[in-house]
């Protein structure tokens, strides 16, 4: 596999949005954006269809990609934070994520 494209993908009660279309999840999951991995196959899926078998794919993942990912996520954090913060799903009392540099994860645990 070949990763060639890396998106923010926002959820909101049970249901995807990106590019314009809602796509149902079938995972259930909190509210807020998500890190959208996208690949396509390449030579490594066939050096490796041996080992691996016809369904199942090999990805050597890049010093830049790590980078790349790690980067969506930590945007990922701020974005489900800020829409957190304008009201959704906090109607009342102090906001939970008051400082927006932290990562979501680090404030959740």
């Amino acid at each position: 596999m070949r990763l060639v494209e890396i998106r923010q993908v926002k959820r909101v009660k049970g249901y995807f949005y990106i590019d314009g279309f809602k796509i149902k999840a079938e995972r259930q999951a909190s509210d807020g954006y998500g890190v959208l991995c996208i690949f396509e196959p390449s030579r490594l899926d066939y050096d490796f269809r041996v080992v691996l078998g016809p369904k199942r794919y090999a990805w050597f993942p890049t010093t830049e990609a790590l980078k790349l990912i790690n980067e969506q996520l930590d945007l990922s954090d701020r974005l489900t934070c800020d829409w957190l913060r304008n009201g959704r799903g906090w109607n009342k009392g102090p906001r939970p994520y008051p400082n927006i540099d932290r990562k979501l994860h680090e404030i959740l645990g």
